[in-house]
């Protein structure tokens, strides 16, 4: 054979592991496309199967305020779909959208069961009329507060009802020693802050030092004023050493004064109109 053959030979050899390549590698791909949508068919039928209409649902949870009706409303919008295809994550937002609802799980039982879990907010005071705040101030709309009148009232001008929060829960504990009760409390325009206690002493903070303000409050309540809580009117907490308390049935205060150089009460002045 001639140099010249053997090329050719060589390159009609090369020319049939390359058609051979080509047909293998064509198989191999139309293999995979017939599994893919084998697999994706036995899917679908897969889903078809487990995606039973569901039957049963349940809302549980221990409700105070919330109607359960309207949680029922509320799940009834979002059942398009089965067992698989429900959007549990959507139905969940729209029920923790509800200014009643902290908390909710939602889970599928086989075969057609859904279970809800609500946890119902839990209500500290009430902001304005329309709302009200829970332990870490969030500010909830609803139509009608007024079955949470047993709730203390907050209002503010200025500032944000997280604020507003922080400081009652701060004002609670600092007036525990005295047994007042905070009512109301109102952060004015100005960033002023005034308080009203359930037997209806008015408690005026100011600005600034509040805390101090009422620890100052404590020490001269526990001396005198505790004796006399139900004839207090206001109590004036703004002055730098002392406080002034006006009397509901007279003209003049009973002004009492603090040491300047002492935390100590040294002398209580009582001025009488």
């Amino acid at each position: 054979m001639t140099r010249s053959e053997q090329q050719v030979s060589s390159r009609t050899k090369e020319d049939d592991r390359s058609v051979v390549d080509k047909l293998m590698n064509n198989m191999s791909k139309i293999i995979t496309l017939i599994l893919f949508f084998s697999i994706a068919y036995g899917a679908n039928l897969a889903i078809q199967y487990l995606d039973k209409p569901i039957t049963k649902v349940s809302i549980e949870g221990e409700f105070k305020y919330l109607d359960h009706q309207q949680l029922v409303a509320l799940v009834n919008g979002q059942m398009n779909g089965g067992f698989i295809t429900i959007d549990l994550k959507a139905l969940q937002n729209v029920l923790h959208q509800h200014p009643w609802v902290a908390e909710v799980s939602v889970q599928r039982q086989w075969p057609s069961y859904m279970r809800i879990n609500v946890v119902e907010e839990v209500p500290i005071a009430r902001w304005g009329d329309d709302a009200f705040l829970n332990r870490l101030g969030d500010k909830l709309i609803i139509k009608d507060n007024s079955q949470l009148a047993k709730l203390p009232l907050m209002t503010a001008e200025f500032g944000s009802s997280s604020e507003v929060m922080k400081q009652y829960q701060r004002l609670t504990d600092l007036l525990l020693p005295t047994g007042l009760k905070l009512s109301k409390l109102k952060l004015d325009r100005l960033g002023a802050w005034q308080v009203e206690t359930s037997n209806g002493i008015q408690l005026i903070l100011g600005r600034n030092q509040v805390g101090e303000k009422i620890r100052r409050l404590v020490l001269v309540w526990e001396t005198d004023l505790n004796q006399q809580a139900s004839k207090i009117k206001t109590i004036d907490l703004r002055y730098p050493n002392g406080l002034a308390v006006s009397w509901k049935s007279t003209r003049k205060v009973a002004i009492k004064r603090l040491d300047e150089t002492s935390d100590e009460l040294r002398k209580v002045t009582i001025i009488r109109g």
